[in-house]
């Protein structure tokens, strides 16, 4: 009997706790990249057949860091007419085109500020998404030339240039996805 009581109360508390974690489901917008312009139109142009580049980095300051930093990236830039809410992001890529990369914005002072930095995604589809929103014309991908690989099927550590594309090459993406969550509806009131 106590172990019927304590199963009926177990499944209580699942069915309890499942229907508080599920909560209301966000609708999301039509992905807003495809308005948006960039070098390689490929990039955002809603088909995943087609493959996109990464462009070189150029810096609009002419010293030595800024010329440091445009030889070990490159960039993949969307860029809006008038501001945009951004929430979620999603990027298409073929397994291991894109390990290492970091989702940036211009902020209103016109610098760039990361969203997230991502080390060792080795797969299809990487998704990022925010709580709240935030409002910005230029999303960035900002992706090193180079980057060291991690284990992969079990073999040793080894330099992706080694083993992989040489470090001047551009890289492949091909899709980049941008939504923003969509206003709850109201329930409707009987009159």
């Amino acid at each position: 009997m106590r172990l019927l009581t304590f199963a009926v109360a177990m499944l209580c508390l699942v069915c309890f706790v499942g229907c508080l974690s599920t909560g209301p489901k966000i609708q999301w917008s039509r992905n807003i990249a495809v308005f948006a312009a960039s070098k390689d139109a490929k990039l955002n142009d809603d088909n995943i057949y087609s493959v996109g580049e990464t462009s070189p980095l150029i810096e609009s300051a002419r010293d030595v860091a800024s010329q440091e930093e445009a030889d070990k990236y490159t960039q993949a830039v969307l860029e809006w007419g008038k501001p945009q809410q951004i929430q979620k992001i999603v990027i298409k890529a073929d397994v291991g085109a894109l390990e290492v990369f970091d989702i940036q914005y211009r902020n209103e002072e016109g610098k760039w500020e990361t969203l997230r930095s991502v080390k060792d995604h080795i797969k299809e589809v990487y998704k990022y998404q925010r709580k709240e929103p935030i409002i910005t014309r230029e999303l960035r991908l900002k992706v090193p030339r180079q980057w060291d690989s991690r284990l992969i099927r079990g073999q040793k550590r080894s330099t992706r240039t080694e083993t992989g594309a040489p470090s001047g090459s551009f890289k492949k993406i091909r899709e980049i996805e941008v939504y923003y969550a969509l206003p709850a509806e109201e329930p409707a009131v009987a009159q």
